[in-house]
């Protein structure tokens, strides 16, 4: 018997934005957007470094709050406010110009004149109709592998200075990392927090002076890797590779990060990014170069929940600007 062939299914319903990511930005923005009136759809896929952070303590009004607390609470204001929330993996998005004549008759809110609609597409061949998007899909972290990382993550071992660094104030500090930019952090740390470092570079040979001028600052500078965290309920040592135990009780990673970007690959050609080529270049709105497209968080600029979350309401009230406009006409 012939197999039967898979159908893409197109969802009945057409939204004023979807959005791609549960994060603080895409929330904020979705709370926003349906305290409008609008119809908005949230795509996450799950999982995301907000949710895994175990202390937010800089996010006004809350003292100390847990990432999944920020989320979850989150996901209940906008699903209060009419988001409706999928969990689902973005696969694609796409760009079409609809004319007059093919304006979906199942979606009358939808503009009738000529213009951009975009096509979001997810895993397993869902099909999402939007005349915005906002991609908020944000960023991972690039971590060493390294034993018993998971027991320590988020309470000893850090990833982002702006967001913990302040916590290994006063404490025997390693930080690891595999570039010129780890050493600038360590001189950064001491200035800020503590003296007590020690820096491991994993397979990086600094420029010639570096190593003598953190050494001149009480640094000490290893040629090593991460193997091991040990400790019984908090962190005691950092074991290496070569066998080398250094004592220490928070560690700073610097390896960088990657974003979640994946899907926009067909549109790379219209979305320009910035001089580094890593983040994507929007105005003051959040809006890509391509019209309609938004990105807030990593994806365009900071990785900070409370910041995010602030971009995400800028471009909600851009984006209902622009669709009270369409509506008008």
């Amino acid at each position: 018997m012939e197999a039967k062939k898979k159908e893409k299914k197109i969802e009945s319903a057409s939204y004023d934005c979807v959005i791609v990511g549960a994060g603080p930005g895409g929330l904020q923005a979705a709370i926003y957007l349906c305290r409008y009136g609008r119809d908005v759809l949230v795509l996450d896929r799950g999982g995301g470094r907000t949710r895994h952070a175990k202390r937010i303590e800089n996010f006004l009004t809350h003292s100390i709050i847990s990432g999944r607390e920020l989320i979850e609470k989150g996901l209940a204001q906008a699903a209060r406010f009419g988001a409706r929330v999928e969990r689902k993996t973005v696969s694609s998005i796409g760009v079409k110009n609809y004319p007059a004549e093919e304006a979906p008759e199942e979606a009358p809110k939808i503009p009738t004149q000529e213009g951009p609609f975009f096509l979001t597409e997810t895993a397993g061949g869902g099909l999402y109709r939007s005349r915005t998007v906002i991609v908020s899909s944000g960023a991972r972290d690039v971590l060493p592998r390294i034993e018993n990382l998971a027991k320590y993550f988020a309470l000893s071992f850090f990833t982002c200075v702006d967001c913990d660094g302040y916590r290994t104030r006063g404490k025997k500090t390693a930080i690891l990392g595999n570039s010129e930019g780890t050493l600038r952090l360590a001189l950064a740390i001491k200035r800020m927090y503590t003296k007590d470092l020690t820096v491991v570079l994993d397979d990086y040979a600094p420029p010639p002076g570096y190593v003598d001028e953190m050494n001149q600052e009480g640094i000490e500078v290893l040629f090593d890797s991460p193997a091991s965290l040990l400790g019984e309920d908090e962190l005691r040592w950092l074991e290496l590779k070569s066998g080398r135990r250094i004592l220490c009780e928070a560690v700073l990673s610097n390896y960088g990060y990657r974003l979640n970007d994946a899907f926009l690959e067909g549109l790379k050609d219209r979305l320009k990014r910035d001089s580094t080529g890593l983040k994507y270049q929007t105005n003051r709105h959040f809006e890509s170069s391509l019209p309609g497209l938004y990105i807030v968080g990593p994806l365009a600029g900071s990785d900070q929940a409370i910041i995010a979350a602030g971009e995400g309401a800028m471009a909600a009230m851009d984006i209902n600007k622009k669709l009270i406009e369409m509506y008008s006409d």
